[in-house]
């Protein structure tokens, strides 16, 4: 006799599930709100926001969602357990071709906390309250406005203790370009060439120049 939940299980990791968290991870790197990405996929409001809840959501909208991201230069991460039936590690990131193209938006030095926030289901106000920082500063960050290290550190992480890892690609000896988000598995291995929580020299740089600055009126 088949066992349903089992057959169920195969059939959604054979099909390439992805995790509503990893779906609304992927909406935030392209910078689209539920309506705007309905209209360009094809389908109501109401079933993207199904597909990013995991109420009501099919297969067939989650691939359809899924095909789409994977078309605008987006791939996820994560693997399915069949035991469990989760998703581990789940998360989505440019894909390493298409970071430098007309697909990717301006690209954070290496982090993308809307993506994290989305990735969590988190509102921006949660954020503010238990990062002890003010809507207006999330909403800065989130959005490449006016910032200190300070806030950029404390929202950083807020989210690393929350479990996000900030998935990264080495540009050079010390620089990253951020690709996007996942949740941290130590059992999960990143992709070829991925990293994990890494500073950016741009970041580093600029904790050295206040940092000499600051000294520079330090008493003895």
């Amino acid at each position: 006799m088949i066992d349903c939940d089992e057959e169920k299980k195969r059939h959604v990791a054979s099909v390439g599930y992805v995790a509503p968290d990893a779906l609304r991870a992927a909406r935030a790197l392209l910078g689209l709100t539920q309506p705007q990405l309905a209209a360009s996929v094809g389908m109501c409001r109401k079933s993207v926001a199904a597909c990013e809840s995991g109420f009501g959501a099919t297969l067939k909208l989650t691939a359809a969602l899924r095909n789409y991201y994977h078309r605008a230069g987006i791939e996820f991460v994560g693997t399915f357990d069949q035991n469990t039936g989760t998703m581990r590690g789940s998360g989505a990131c440019w894909k390493l071709r298409d970071v430098f193209t007309s697909f990717a938006p301006s690209l954070p030095h290496d982090v993308n906390f809307s993506a994290a926030r989305a990735l969590l289901g988190f509102t921006e106000s949660y954020v503010a309250k238990k990062s002890f920082l003010t809507s207006r500063q999330v909403g800065n960050l989130e959005r490449g406005g006016a910032s200190t290290r300070k806030s950029h550190d404390d929202l950083r992480d807020f989210y690393v203790g929350k479990g996000v890892e900030f998935l990264s690609f080495r540009s050079g000896r010390v620089s990253y370009i951020g690709l996007g988000v996942r949740l941290a598995c130590l059992e999960i291995p990143l992709l070829p060439h991925h990293w994990a929580n890494r500073e950016s020299s741009w970041d580093r740089a600029n904790a050295n120049v206040v940092s000499a600055f600051r000294g520079g009126f330090s008493t003895h």
